[in-house]
């Protein structure tokens, strides 16, 4: 349905037309086809003929549409739809359309064709126009500059970036897939009427210029509206809800919103951010809670920052209950079962604990609601990818089919016997074999304990920080040569058997001739079967102060291996710097030997007890 009016207005015998608005435009200019549908009630479908000499605007498949209804007062009166798409004009010449056909109250219409002049302006073979999308921002709004070649011998001409520094900043360059145009997205900074100078763009040696193309930026605030909502209204202690807050109108925030203090009956769990930069600006956040406390609870109101204002979200609230008890007998075809990877672990050796739904073969999968999750006291815990357990566990002797709900990764930072804690679930739907009608019950997962040993002390390298999990270190430097002011870069790459996001950075003994900033760091995490890996990739750049030799010492990290039960020390490569004064730059030939390709200062790994 393209558009409709009130089923009570009475209908008349429908006729459509079209016509192009304006019929005579210039070599890139935009036009409307207009197709005006009078007497009925609704438009089904709308048929845009083909035609090669022009091509859609911003979205030419989704027109323009005002709908007005017949007048019962008004002799004469009638229903009347009018569609308005937008085109730009690809060709020069006299151009004439296919009919429009069109669907209306179960009718098929047919409009008469529709003739266009498309002049090219001037004598040049070659013209470059110019046009902004939405063509009246306003100050803090993005828009997007569009220039358009028409004629060009090449497909690809080379387009010179405009000056906008007037009232604009760049955001980025949005290359268009097919045919000559290039689009440069701005941000509006100042309001009033401005001159976009021409653009030029060069084709097959020669260079054209737009005309001089006139802007106007309105002096309005951005529109901000802030929303709050939570998830969930009722859960039960341990279960989770999300505390979501959108600022609409725009693209960043002054300030990150605080959490107010209400919320202490709960525990964050994790939070995502995200925002758009679109026309549709946009910023959400998404609080993730634990409830801790049971209860009735208010949470809010949060302030925000956003467009040099205070906006303040109203109170939202939530009720704690207590666990249910559930059913007196669970259901014996639904279970809810929970793995280790393993029975038993050091500390801060990292422990993989899957959770799934299990049926049997002759019951459907119930859907799940409300769920408590456990506090996995005496652990620190991630979540990660579904998966782990078994696909067809068998218990007390039945064989079930698994389905995976959650996975967890648990670091134990106590030794002894830990409880990982027991999962509650509403399940809902038909729970056994033995009946047909729906039913909801509470089930709990099976009980799970960690024998969770201390590191030995015993062996333990001055250099160790806690990583359980064996370590391999590579490291190189871009060059050893430089000027004074001039960056030296060092990476250093760990490959982690064990947690990577929790390995500390190494520890690196910087000279004093150079000025060194916090470093750049990117994590890779894996899991396979069941064993996490990754690495851990620390990019430092290294700003030279003053002339002389200096030296980046060995890096040194240390870790305990649970499968050999025992300590390891890795090394890397100590890097022997020069540093120049400017002036001597031009007596020294630069070696280009130790390109980042060749590396040629990555050294193996050396264990503790090997030679050096």
């Amino acid at each position: 349905m393209i558009a409709s009016l009130s089923a009570e207005v009475r209908a008349q015998d429908p006729s459509a037309r079209a016509y192009a608005d304006p019929p005579e435009v210039e070599l890139g200019d935009v036009f409307r086809l207009i197709v005006e549908i009078v007497g009925a009630r609704s438009v089904e479908r709308v048929t845009i003929p083909e035609s090669s000499w022009f091509e859609g605007g911003a979205d030419p498949y989704r027109p323009a549409i005002v709908a007005k209804a017949a007048d019962p007062e008004v002799d004469g009166s009638v229903n009347s739809i009018v569609l308005s798409y937008a085109f730009v004009a690809r060709r020069a010449g006299l151009f004439e359309m296919e009919p429009f056909r069109i669907l209306a109250d179960g009718r098929n219409l047919e409009t008469e064709s529709v003739a266009i002049l498309v002049n090219r302006p001037g004598d040049s073979r070659v013209v470059v126009k110019v046009r902004v999308e939405p063509d009246r921002p306003g100050v803090g709004d993005e828009f997007e500059l569009i220039a358009e070649v028409f004629g060009a011998e090449s497909g690809s001409p080379e387009f010179l970036p405009p000056d906008v520094f007037d009232f604009a900043e760049h955001v980025a360059v949005l290359p268009f897939s097919s045919g000559p145009r290039m689009s440069w997205r701005l941000l509006a900074a100042a309001p009033g009427e401005f001159v976009v100078a021409p653009i030029r763009v060069v084709d097959a040696g020669i260079t054209y210029e737009s005309e001089p193309f006139e802007l106007v930026i309105a002096d309005r605030p951005p529109s901000v509206e802030v929303r709050t909502r939570l998830g969930s209204e009722v859960i039960w202690v341990g279960g989770e809800f999300t505390l979501s807050l959108d600022v609409e109108g725009v693209s960043e925030l002054d300030d990150e919103p605080a959490i107010p203090e209400a919320v202490d009956f709960a525990e964050l769990v994790r939070k995502q951010e995200s925002s758009s930069g679109s026309w549709g600006k946009s910023v959400r956040r998404r609080y993730v809670f634990r409830a801790i406390q049971k209860g009735r609870f208010e949470i809010g109101p949060v302030l925000i920052a956003a467009a040099g204002e205070f906006f303040e979200t109203p109170v939202v609230g939530l009720t704690v209950d207590d666990v249910p008890t559930g059913a007196v007998d669970p259901p014996e075809d639904i279970l809810l079962l929970a793995f280790a990877n393993q029975p038993r672990a050091y500390v801060n050796e990292p422990v993989i604990v899957s959770y799934s739904l299990a049926r049997q073969d002759n019951v459907g999968w119930p859907a799940t609601g409300t769920t408590s999750w456990p506090a996995w006291d005496g652990f620190e815990f991630r979540l990660i990818g579904l998966g782990g357990g078994p696909r067809e566990p068998i218990v007390d002797g039945h064989r079930y089919e698994a389905r995976p709900l959650r996975r967890v990764m648990l670091r134990p930072q106590r030794p002894g016997q830990l409880d990982v804690g027991v999962v509650a679930v509403e399940v809902r739907g038909r729970l056994t074999s033995r009946g047909h009608e729906p039913g909801s019950s509470v089930i709990r997962s099976n009980p799970l304990a960690l024998e969770v040993l201390p590191l030995p002390e015993e062996g333990r390298p001055a250099s160790f920080r806690g990583h359980v999990g064996a370590l391999e270190l590579g490291s190189w430097v871009d060059r050893t040569r430089v000027e004074v002011g001039e960056t030296v870069t060092l990476q250093i790459e760990v490959s982690v058997r064990g947690d990577v996001e929790s390995l500390s950075a190494p520890v690196v003994d910087f000279p004093d001739g150079f000025a060194v900033g916090e470093p750049e760091v990117d994590i890779q995490s894996r899991n396979r079967r069941n064993r996490l890996r990754g690495t851990a990739t620390f990019i430092y750049r290294l700003t030279a102060a003053a002339p002389g030799t200096y030296v980046i010492p060995a890096i040194e990290m240390s870790y305990f291996d649970p499968d050999t039960e025992s300590y390891g020390t890795i090394w890397g490569h100590p890097f022997n710097l020069t540093v120049v004064a400017g002036e001597e730059r031009g007596a020294i030939e630069m070696s280009r030997q130790d390109q980042w390709e060749d590396r040629p200062n990555v050294t193996p790994a050396v264990q503790e007890g090997q030679a050096r």
